[in-house]
């Protein structure tokens, strides 16, 4: 059995996680700056990926699971199937597939690298057994910035693509139990400026459209949905 140590040092770098290879050679797969797994990145990966169901202290009271009628419990405060480091690296990395969880749970495995997976596995287990430790990090991670096209693009795909898909024609995770309406393709969208900065703040119920749509107006602030709209309209067929 190889130590860690020796894993880090293989040429091309690649972890066998779970019969998944997740790369993470790359200064750009690492993230920025970051060389090795810490709770501090494992807080931003948690920012970005999970609170959309966990909710930002992980009773399970993120959007999907309030706007969408009979979804099941993602509250981790209460978390069943598992507590341990590596019980969370496998559901990380596995979601529903393997069994005992619900199986919209997606799985991680092909879209993080190794050292997203290990930081997120780690801010998990802290935020389930000391969540006043945890919680600062989280404080910390929140920062915003002015609205850019590359803010837009990393929100898109760490939230929006989770129905829309990666390119915005509705054909994300979520797609296969969002249904009548699915959701939309955005590429087809000529909305202005003004009608989205409405729909992604109160919704699509609000605005007489999919009760699916969920608000997200007290998740991202202004700049953060100016952003999207910037990225949205890229979408676009020509």
């Amino acid at each position: 059995m190889l130590r860690s140590s020796a894993v880090l040092g293989l040429a091309g770098r690649l972890l066998l996680a779970g019969g998944l290879l997740v790369c993470w050679g790359t200064p750009a797969a690492r993230g920025a700056g970051e060389t090795a797994p810490s709770l501090e990145y494992g807080a931003r990966v948690y920012q970005e990926r999970c609170v959309l169901c966990h909710g930002r202290e992980g009773y399970g009271d993120g959007v999907l699971p309030v706007s969408l009628k009979g979804y099941p419990s993602a509250n981790l405060r209460r978390n069943r199937h598992g507590r341990s480091l590596e019980e969370l690296r496998e559901a990380i990395i596995h979601g529903g597939s393997r069994g005992g969880m619900s199986p919209e749970m997606p799985p991680w495995g092909d879209e993080l690298t190794y050292l997203q997976v290990e930081s997120v596995a780690r801010f998990t287990k802290l935020l389930m057994d000391q969540p006043e430790r945890a919680l600062p990090l989280l404080e910390r991670s929140e920062v915003d910035e002015p609205p850019s096209l590359r803010r837009g693009r990393s929100l898109f795909r760490n939230y929006c693509s989770l129905c829309h898909g990666e390119n915005g024609e509705g054909d994300g995770k979520m797609a296969r139990i969002i249904k009548d309406p699915p959701p939309f393709n955005l590429t087809l969208s000529r909305a202005p400026d003004d009608y989205l900065m409405q729909i992604i703040t109160r919704g699509g119920a609000a605005m007489g459209r999919s009760p699916r749509m969920p608000p997200w107006g007290e998740q991202f602030s202004e700049s953060e949905r100016r952003s999207i709209i910037s990225y949205i309209k890229t979408l676009r067929r020509q």
